[in-house]
């Protein structure tokens, strides 16, 4: 049994050194992809509008907010569950391509289905599938990357996080 002085610390510490990001290439992927897994929420979000005005009789923005938001808080709670058994850039990969998926059906529905008219709640329950989706596809990429980006230095945590306000805003303009 050791004795009660004797500590040792839970991290240990490594002297490789960081390599250098010379044109802030790492950087600027970081940012990107921070950036990007907000991108398809903006969207659904900001296009509010003609949702309501396709569904007059439905709160759509709190819909897809519900359904958002319930779906990628208990997608991330099961990846945070199995995440040993899971490799973040396969989730950042497959949450990508979830995310082209959902906002490819939306519009495509549109044009061939809904045809813009009113009152057509089977492209309601389509796209609220597509919002969910793109819910599940956010807690994939939010925890691939922001894990990834974690064993990193800490400039590219900051990166997704600066990314993922900079996708905000620049839907707001």
């Amino acid at each position: 049994m050791p004795a009660a002085d004797d500590s040792s610390p839970l991290l240990t510490t490594t002297t490789a050194t960081t390599p250098r990001d010379t044109h802030h290439l790492a950087y600027i992927i970081h940012f990107t992809l921070g950036a990007g897994f907000l991108l398809p929420w903006n969207a659904f979000i900001t296009a509010v509008d003609y949702f309501t005005y396709l569904y007059p009789s439905l709160n759509v923005d709190r819909v897809f907010s519900v359904t958002y938001m319930l779906v990628g808080l208990v997608s991330l709670l099961l990846l945070i569950l199995f995440s040993h058994k899971s490799n973040p850039f396969v989730k950042i990969n497959v949450g990508l391509g979830l995310f082209v998926v959902a906002l490819t059906v939306v519009p495509v529905m549109d044009v061939v289905h809904v045809k813009g008219e009113t009152g057509v709640y089977g492209g309601f329950y389509v796209t609220v599938g597509a919002v969910a989706v793109c819910g599940f596809a956010d807690a994939l990429v939010q925890g691939g990357l922001i894990g990834a980006a974690g064993e990193l230095p800490e400039r590219y945590t900051q990166a997704v996080v600066a990314g993922t306000a900079a996708s905000g805003e620049g839907f707001r303009v």
